[in-house]
Protein backbone atom coordinates (compact mmCIF):
# COMPACT_ATOMS: atom_id res chain seq x y z
CA UNK A 1 0.00 0.00 0.00
CA UNK A 2 1.20 3.48 -0.75
CA UNK A 3 2.46 5.43 2.24
CA UNK A 4 -0.05 8.17 1.57
CA UNK A 5 -3.32 7.54 -0.19
CA UNK A 6 -6.00 9.97 -1.31
CA UNK A 7 -9.57 9.36 -0.08
CA UNK A 8 -12.36 7.62 -1.97
CA UNK A 9 -15.95 8.86 -2.19
CA UNK A 10 -18.64 6.36 -3.23
CA UNK A 11 -21.96 7.66 -4.58
CA UNK A 12 -24.98 5.42 -5.11
CA UNK A 13 -28.00 6.01 -7.33
CA UNK A 14 -31.47 4.50 -7.21
CA UNK A 15 -34.14 5.94 -9.52
CA UNK A 16 -32.90 7.81 -12.61
CA UNK A 17 -35.94 9.12 -14.44
CA UNK A 18 -37.79 12.36 -15.08
CA UNK A 19 -38.94 13.66 -11.66
CA UNK A 20 -41.89 15.42 -13.35
CA UNK A 21 -43.43 12.01 -14.04
CA UNK A 22 -43.54 11.17 -10.32
CA UNK A 23 -46.85 12.38 -8.92
CA UNK A 24 -46.10 11.99 -5.20
CA UNK A 25 -42.88 11.65 -3.11
CA UNK A 26 -42.73 7.85 -2.98
CA UNK A 27 -39.37 7.93 -4.72
CA UNK A 28 -36.76 10.64 -5.10
CA UNK A 29 -35.45 10.32 -8.67
CA UNK A 30 -32.85 12.30 -10.52
CA UNK A 31 -33.22 12.94 -14.23
CA UNK A 32 -30.90 11.46 -16.85
CA UNK A 33 -29.67 14.98 -17.54
CA UNK A 34 -28.90 15.53 -13.83
CA UNK A 35 -27.06 12.18 -13.79
CA UNK A 36 -25.04 13.23 -16.84
CA UNK A 37 -24.17 16.52 -15.14
CA UNK A 38 -23.16 14.63 -11.97
CA UNK A 39 -20.74 12.46 -13.94
CA UNK A 40 -19.24 15.48 -15.68
CA UNK A 41 -18.96 17.40 -12.41
CA UNK A 42 -17.40 14.52 -10.50
CA UNK A 43 -15.07 13.68 -13.37
CA UNK A 44 -13.96 17.28 -13.53
CA UNK A 45 -12.98 17.40 -9.86
CA UNK A 46 -11.96 13.83 -9.00
CA UNK A 47 -10.74 10.64 -10.61
CA UNK A 48 -13.63 8.36 -11.55
CA UNK A 49 -12.15 5.05 -10.44
CA UNK A 50 -12.92 1.51 -11.56
CA UNK A 51 -14.37 -1.09 -9.16
CA UNK A 52 -11.00 -2.87 -9.21
CA UNK A 53 -9.10 0.27 -8.17
CA UNK A 54 -11.69 0.95 -5.46
CA UNK A 55 -11.34 -2.58 -4.09
CA UNK A 56 -7.55 -2.30 -4.03
CA UNK A 57 -7.89 0.92 -2.03
CA UNK A 58 -10.56 -0.34 0.37
CA UNK A 59 -8.75 -3.58 1.14
CA UNK A 60 -5.39 -1.88 1.60
CA UNK A 61 -3.68 -3.46 -1.42
CA UNK A 62 -3.04 -0.14 -3.14
CA UNK A 63 -3.99 3.48 -2.55
CA UNK A 64 -5.19 6.26 -4.81
CA UNK A 65 -2.82 8.91 -6.12
CA UNK A 66 -5.60 11.50 -6.16
CA UNK A 67 -9.10 11.77 -4.63
CA UNK A 68 -11.36 9.26 -6.32
CA UNK A 69 -15.08 8.65 -6.83
CA UNK A 70 -16.81 5.33 -7.52
CA UNK A 71 -20.34 5.28 -8.95
CA UNK A 72 -22.70 2.53 -7.75
CA UNK A 73 -26.36 1.60 -8.23
CA UNK A 74 -28.71 -0.28 -5.89
CA UNK A 75 -31.60 -2.67 -6.67
CA UNK A 76 -30.97 -3.67 -10.32
CA UNK A 77 -33.40 -1.30 -12.05
CA UNK A 78 -34.00 -0.61 -15.73
CA UNK A 79 -33.16 2.99 -14.82
CA UNK A 80 -29.58 1.81 -14.27
CA UNK A 81 -29.40 0.05 -17.63
CA UNK A 82 -30.44 3.26 -19.37
CA UNK A 83 -27.94 5.28 -17.32
CA UNK A 84 -25.14 2.89 -18.28
CA UNK A 85 -26.14 2.85 -21.95
CA UNK A 86 -26.74 6.58 -22.35
CA UNK A 87 -24.24 8.17 -19.95
CA UNK A 88 -21.60 5.82 -18.54
CA UNK A 89 -20.64 4.35 -21.92
CA UNK A 90 -20.05 7.73 -23.54
CA UNK A 91 -17.83 8.76 -20.60
CA UNK A 92 -16.03 5.39 -20.30
CA UNK A 93 -17.03 5.09 -16.62
CA UNK A 94 -17.10 1.66 -14.97
CA UNK A 95 -19.51 1.20 -12.08
CA UNK A 96 -20.92 -1.35 -9.62
CA UNK A 97 -24.51 -2.57 -9.93
CA UNK A 98 -25.89 -4.15 -6.74
CA UNK A 99 -28.71 -6.47 -7.77
CA UNK A 100 -31.48 -8.17 -5.79
CA UNK A 101 -32.42 -11.42 -7.50
CA UNK A 102 -36.07 -12.19 -6.67
CA UNK A 103 -37.37 -10.43 -9.81
CA UNK A 104 -34.90 -12.43 -11.92
CA UNK A 105 -35.65 -15.84 -10.42
CA UNK A 106 -39.28 -15.59 -9.33
CA UNK A 107 -40.66 -12.80 -11.54
CA UNK A 108 -41.80 -11.15 -8.31
CA UNK A 109 -41.08 -7.52 -7.53
CA UNK A 110 -39.19 -6.44 -4.44
CA UNK A 111 -41.43 -5.25 -1.64
CA UNK A 112 -39.39 -2.04 -1.37
CA UNK A 113 -40.12 -1.13 -5.00
CA UNK A 114 -43.80 -2.07 -4.78
CA UNK A 115 -44.11 0.10 -1.70
CA UNK A 116 -42.29 2.98 -3.39
CA UNK A 117 -44.46 2.65 -6.48
CA UNK A 118 -47.62 2.77 -4.40
CA UNK A 119 -46.42 5.86 -2.57
CA UNK A 120 -45.46 7.56 -5.84
CA UNK A 121 -48.99 7.20 -7.28
CA UNK A 122 -50.96 7.80 -4.07
CA UNK A 123 -51.34 11.08 -2.14
CA UNK A 124 -49.31 10.75 1.12
CA UNK A 125 -52.26 11.21 3.48
CA UNK A 126 -54.34 8.67 1.59
CA UNK A 127 -51.49 6.17 1.46
CA UNK A 128 -50.84 6.46 5.20
CA UNK A 129 -54.54 6.12 5.96
CA UNK A 130 -54.99 3.01 3.79
CA UNK A 131 -51.79 1.36 4.97
CA UNK A 132 -52.40 2.03 8.65
CA UNK A 133 -56.02 0.95 8.26
CA UNK A 134 -54.80 -2.49 7.20
CA UNK A 135 -51.98 -2.69 9.79
CA UNK A 136 -52.46 -4.19 13.27
CA UNK A 137 -53.72 -1.83 15.97
CA UNK A 138 -50.41 -1.82 17.87
CA UNK A 139 -48.68 -0.28 14.83
CA UNK A 140 -50.32 3.06 15.54
CA UNK A 141 -48.79 3.03 19.03
CA UNK A 142 -45.29 2.77 17.55
CA UNK A 143 -45.80 5.91 15.49
CA UNK A 144 -46.31 7.90 18.68
CA UNK A 145 -43.01 6.81 20.26
CA UNK A 146 -40.17 9.35 20.06
CA UNK A 147 -37.50 6.63 19.80
CA UNK A 148 -39.32 5.04 16.87
CA UNK A 149 -39.64 8.38 15.06
CA UNK A 150 -35.94 9.08 15.62
CA UNK A 151 -34.93 5.72 14.13
CA UNK A 152 -37.23 6.20 11.16
CA UNK A 153 -35.91 9.67 10.32
CA UNK A 154 -32.30 8.46 10.63
CA UNK A 155 -32.92 5.80 7.96
CA UNK A 156 -35.16 7.80 5.61
CA UNK A 157 -33.29 11.06 5.49
CA UNK A 158 -35.06 12.36 2.36
CA UNK A 159 -38.62 11.94 3.65
CA UNK A 160 -40.82 14.01 5.91
CA UNK A 161 -41.08 12.57 9.47
CA UNK A 162 -44.63 11.20 8.94
CA UNK A 163 -43.64 9.52 5.67
CA UNK A 164 -40.41 8.19 7.19
CA UNK A 165 -42.33 6.64 10.08
CA UNK A 166 -44.77 4.79 7.82
CA UNK A 167 -41.89 3.55 5.64
CA UNK A 168 -39.91 2.39 8.66
CA UNK A 169 -42.97 0.62 10.04
CA UNK A 170 -43.49 -1.16 6.72
CA UNK A 171 -39.87 -2.15 6.12
CA UNK A 172 -38.63 -2.90 9.64
CA UNK A 173 -41.33 -3.16 12.29
CA UNK A 174 -44.11 -5.23 10.75
CA UNK A 175 -43.34 -8.76 9.64
CA UNK A 176 -42.19 -9.03 6.04
CA UNK A 177 -45.08 -11.27 5.05
CA UNK A 178 -47.58 -9.01 6.77
CA UNK A 179 -46.28 -5.88 5.06
CA UNK A 180 -46.21 -7.55 1.66
CA UNK A 181 -49.75 -8.79 2.17
CA UNK A 182 -50.93 -5.23 2.88
CA UNK A 183 -49.02 -3.82 -0.10
CA UNK A 184 -50.22 -6.53 -2.49
CA UNK A 185 -53.80 -5.90 -1.39
CA UNK A 186 -53.37 -2.18 -2.12
CA UNK A 187 -51.78 -2.94 -5.52
CA UNK A 188 -54.60 -5.34 -6.43
CA UNK A 189 -57.03 -2.48 -5.85
CA UNK A 190 -55.35 -0.54 -8.67
CA UNK A 191 -55.00 -3.66 -10.90
CA UNK A 192 -51.19 -3.77 -11.01
CA UNK A 193 -49.82 -6.72 -13.03
CA UNK A 194 -46.75 -7.80 -11.03
CA UNK A 195 -45.12 -9.70 -13.90
CA UNK A 196 -45.44 -6.67 -16.18
CA UNK A 197 -44.17 -4.45 -13.38
CA UNK A 198 -41.05 -6.63 -13.06
CA UNK A 199 -40.39 -6.46 -16.80
CA UNK A 200 -40.70 -2.67 -16.79
CA UNK A 201 -38.79 -2.09 -13.55
CA UNK A 202 -35.81 -4.47 -13.38
CA UNK A 203 -32.85 -5.38 -15.57
CA UNK A 204 -32.90 -8.75 -17.29
CA UNK A 205 -30.27 -11.47 -17.02
CA UNK A 206 -29.08 -10.61 -20.54
CA UNK A 207 -28.62 -6.95 -19.61
CA UNK A 208 -26.57 -7.93 -16.55
CA UNK A 209 -24.36 -10.09 -18.75
CA UNK A 210 -23.84 -7.20 -21.18
CA UNK A 211 -22.88 -4.84 -18.35
CA UNK A 212 -20.46 -7.38 -16.93
CA UNK A 213 -18.85 -7.95 -20.34
CA UNK A 214 -18.44 -4.16 -20.70
CA UNK A 215 -16.30 -4.03 -17.54
CA UNK A 216 -18.88 -3.12 -14.91
CA UNK A 217 -19.17 -5.10 -11.68
CA UNK A 218 -22.40 -6.94 -10.81
CA UNK A 219 -22.69 -7.53 -7.07
CA UNK A 220 -25.10 -8.73 -4.39
CA UNK A 221 -27.95 -6.84 -2.76
CA UNK A 222 -29.86 -9.72 -1.14
CA UNK A 223 -32.38 -11.96 -2.86
CA UNK A 224 -35.47 -10.20 -1.47
CA UNK A 225 -33.92 -6.85 -0.42
CA UNK A 226 -34.92 -7.46 3.19
CA UNK A 227 -32.84 -5.71 5.91
CA UNK A 228 -30.26 -8.41 6.60
CA UNK A 229 -29.37 -7.24 10.10
CA UNK A 230 -33.00 -7.57 11.19
CA UNK A 231 -33.49 -11.11 9.84
CA UNK A 232 -33.16 -14.38 11.82
CA UNK A 233 -29.76 -15.97 11.02
CA UNK A 234 -31.17 -18.91 9.05
CA UNK A 235 -33.38 -16.67 6.90
CA UNK A 236 -30.53 -14.23 6.32
CA UNK A 237 -28.22 -17.07 5.25
CA UNK A 238 -30.82 -18.45 2.83
CA UNK A 239 -31.50 -15.00 1.37
CA UNK A 240 -27.85 -14.14 0.70
CA UNK A 241 -27.04 -17.65 -0.54
CA UNK A 242 -29.89 -17.46 -3.06
CA UNK A 243 -28.70 -14.05 -4.24
CA UNK A 244 -25.21 -15.42 -4.76
CA UNK A 245 -26.48 -18.52 -6.58
CA UNK A 246 -28.73 -16.61 -9.00
CA UNK A 247 -26.10 -14.03 -9.94
CA UNK A 248 -23.33 -16.64 -10.22
CA UNK A 249 -25.50 -18.64 -12.62
CA UNK A 250 -26.15 -15.56 -14.76
CA UNK A 251 -22.60 -14.19 -14.75
CA UNK A 252 -20.53 -17.36 -14.65
CA UNK A 253 -18.48 -15.85 -11.82
CA UNK A 254 -19.24 -15.43 -8.12
CA UNK A 255 -19.93 -11.83 -6.96
CA UNK A 256 -17.47 -10.63 -4.33
CA UNK A 257 -19.16 -7.41 -3.14
CA UNK A 258 -22.42 -6.80 -1.31
CA UNK A 259 -24.47 -3.70 -0.57
CA UNK A 260 -26.53 -4.14 2.60
CA UNK A 261 -30.17 -3.30 1.76
CA UNK A 262 -31.23 -0.03 3.43
CA UNK A 263 -27.61 0.36 4.56
CA UNK A 264 -28.14 2.03 7.94
CA UNK A 265 -28.78 1.16 11.58
CA UNK A 266 -30.33 -2.23 12.29
CA UNK A 267 -30.36 -3.14 8.60
CA UNK A 268 -26.59 -3.73 8.63
CA UNK A 269 -25.45 -7.06 10.18
CA UNK A 270 -23.87 -6.48 13.58
CA UNK A 271 -20.75 -8.54 12.86
CA UNK A 272 -19.91 -7.56 9.31
CA UNK A 273 -16.49 -9.22 9.54
CA UNK A 274 -18.07 -12.61 10.23
CA UNK A 275 -20.84 -12.00 7.70
CA UNK A 276 -18.53 -11.12 4.81
CA UNK A 277 -16.01 -13.83 5.62
CA UNK A 278 -18.83 -16.42 5.79
CA UNK A 279 -20.09 -15.57 2.30
CA UNK A 280 -16.71 -14.77 0.77
CA UNK A 281 -17.29 -11.05 0.23
CA UNK A 282 -14.26 -8.79 -0.01
CA UNK A 283 -16.29 -5.56 0.32
CA UNK A 284 -19.49 -4.70 2.20
CA UNK A 285 -21.28 -1.39 1.51
CA UNK A 286 -23.34 0.67 3.96
CA UNK A 287 -25.10 3.99 3.48
CA UNK A 288 -23.09 5.90 6.06
CA UNK A 289 -22.27 9.14 4.23
CA UNK A 290 -18.54 9.76 4.48
CA UNK A 291 -15.25 9.38 2.65
CA UNK A 292 -13.23 6.15 2.66
CA UNK A 293 -9.51 5.59 3.07
CA UNK A 294 -7.06 2.90 2.00
CA UNK A 295 -6.85 0.01 4.42
CA UNK A 296 -9.96 0.89 6.43
CA UNK A 297 -12.62 -1.69 7.37
CA UNK A 298 -13.66 -3.05 3.94
CA UNK A 299 -16.82 -4.61 5.38
CA UNK A 300 -18.40 -1.31 6.47
CA UNK A 301 -17.63 0.91 3.51
CA UNK A 302 -19.23 4.36 3.50
CA UNK A 303 -21.42 5.65 0.67
CA UNK A 304 -23.72 8.56 0.15
CA UNK A 305 -26.85 8.77 -1.95
CA UNK A 306 -27.13 10.91 -5.05
CA UNK A 307 -29.13 13.50 -3.10
CA UNK A 308 -26.63 13.65 -0.23
CA UNK A 309 -23.82 14.05 -2.74
CA UNK A 310 -25.59 16.94 -4.45
CA UNK A 311 -26.13 18.79 -1.18
CA UNK A 312 -22.54 18.19 -0.10
CA UNK A 313 -21.07 19.43 -3.37
CA UNK A 314 -23.28 22.52 -3.30
CA UNK A 315 -21.77 23.37 0.10
CA UNK A 316 -18.35 21.67 -0.05
CA UNK A 317 -16.69 23.70 2.66
CA UNK A 318 -19.19 22.44 5.24
CA UNK A 319 -17.29 19.15 5.16
CA UNK A 320 -13.64 19.42 6.26
CA UNK A 321 -12.66 16.36 4.26
CA UNK A 322 -14.09 17.80 1.05
CA UNK A 323 -12.31 21.03 1.87
CA UNK A 324 -8.99 19.21 2.18
CA UNK A 325 -9.25 17.23 -1.07
CA UNK A 326 -11.24 19.47 -3.36
CA UNK A 327 -9.44 19.97 -6.65
CA UNK A 328 -9.21 23.57 -7.89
Amino acid sequence: MRAQSAPLLIVTYHYIRDPVLVCHPGIHPVSVQRFREDIERLGGQFELVTPEAAEACLTGVDGLSQPGVLITFDDGLQDHWRAARDVLAENDVKSVFFVSSRPLRDNRALLVNKLQYLRSVTPPDRFASEFMGAAPAEAALLLRQAAFREKACAVYVHDTPPDACVKYLANFSLGYEQTESIVDHMLAAIDLDEAAFCCETYMSAEQLQILSAAGHMIACHGHTHRPLGAMPPDEMKADVSENLAVLTDILGTRPRWISFPYGRGDAVPRDTDHFCETFGFSVGMTLSPSWNHAGQDPYRVCRMTENQYAALMDHPYADPEIRSVRVA
